[in-house]
């Protein structure tokens, strides 16, 4: 987890939320309410990164932004703690609903930042004006959260009667919350590389753990490498005809060619590339004293192929109806063959390399 955390504050990595880990999620149709002298609409929500990518659990936190009208004479305040959200299946099974308690508000437009302290202050809107609230109501996991339910909110008008503004109702297919699709993630995968000309024969397999991203139509990745390499012929000096390896490696590719249906795709295209690597030689246990320092060279490997990416990067299936903004959704799983000419220890090979990849 602290390793994920890590990569996400890479200033490389493409945000999809605003600041404080939340995405905005904006309602197809408004929810409002209309009362003589009285009026509360909802244009939009937001939820933490966390619920839209891995679902409801025990850190759900679901934001609502709300737009007060008084038109009555008088001045109406509101209590956020009077404001609850309801999460209901089925109107016959009112045992099954769930309810999200508000833990904090706070008054004009939400900006990404909670506060530290778990206030609630009141909101009061004065004769003839506007004012905008919101209010931030924590969840948890529970039992069929990924089955979709009708989302209310429920609060007093000001002659203290219940008003409820309806967010989501699977009974209407076309409220739906739109929310940023995910630009960027983490992804596991091997790659195979065998040099076979020039200043050396070598094979190497590696584990990449990778940082990947898309910037309109082309899709980048960054990462960690650790190789194991075993030296078949060359000039390279170890005891053991093998090293051990570590470094960087980072990619560009454009897919250009797709077939398959929406949700599940497949695209082709080139991509190019490369990694840089130091690596070090496996030594028998010295017993000298003092030990001497095994060899050490450095590895520059450009390369250039083709990439076929495999399926689509969905949002977690959630009980608020989202949907992502963007056709180009980040794929599920990524093929590499490719060609190399790698710069290693005081000469350059050619070789071929494969490689396999999975989101994280």
């Amino acid at each position: 987890m602290c390793l994920r955390r890590l990569w996400l504050s890479l200033p490389l990595a493409l945000s999809a939320c605003v600041a404080g880990g939340y995405r905005e999620a904006r309602l197809t149709q408004p929810a409002e309410v209309l009362r003589r002298g009285f009026s509360v609409e909802v244009a939009r929500v937001y939820l933490n990164e966390e619920t839209v990518v891995d679902g409801i659990g025990d850190g759900t936190a679901l934001v609502v932004q709300l737009e007060i009208t008084n038109h009555g004479p008088v001045p109406y305040q509101l209590t956020p703690g009077q404001i609850w959200c309801l999460l209901e299946i089925d109107a016959r099974h009112p045992d099954q609903t769930r309810l999200f308690p508000p833990s904090v508000s706070g008054a004009g437009a939400f900006t990404g930042v909670v506060p530290e302290e778990l206030e609630l202050p009141a909101v009061e809107v004065p004769p003839g004006q506007t004012r905008t609230a919101w209010v931030l109501f924590r969840g948890y996991q529970f039992r069929d959260s990924d089955i979709p339910r009708k989302i209310t909110l429920t609060l007093p008008d000001p002659e203290g009667k219940t008003v409820q503004l309806v967010l989501a109702d699977p009974a209407e297919g076309y409220l739906r919350w739109t929310v940023p699709a995910t630009r960027s993630t983490f992804t596991f995968g091997v790659q195979d590389r065998a040099l076979y000309g020039g200043y050396a024969q070598i094979n190497m397999v590696s584990t990449r753990l990778s940082r990947m991203a898309r910037a309109g139509r082309f899709l980048w990745d960054l990462g960690l490498v650790s190789t194991t390499v075993v030296q078949v012929k060359g000039s390279l000096r170890s005891s053991s005809s093998s090293f051990g390896a570590t470094g960087f490696d980072a990619h560009l590719s454009m897919p250009l060619h797709g077939w398959g249906d929406a949700a599940d795709p497949v695209r082709l295209g080139p991509y190019v590339g490369g990694e840089l690597q130091l690596l070090i030689a496996t030594e028998p246990t010295q017993t000298e004293d003092p030990g001497k320092l095994p060899p050490i060279y450095g590895e520059f490997g450009p390369e250039v192929g083709l990439e076929m990416d495999v399926g689509a990067l969905r949002l977690a299936r959630t009980a608020f109806p989202l949907v992502a903004d963007t056709y180009r959704p980040l794929p599920r799983w990524l093929f590499r063959v490719g060609y190399t000419h790698t710069w290693i220890g005081h000469g350059s090979a050619d070789g071929y390399l494969s490689s396999f990849r999975t989101v994280w």
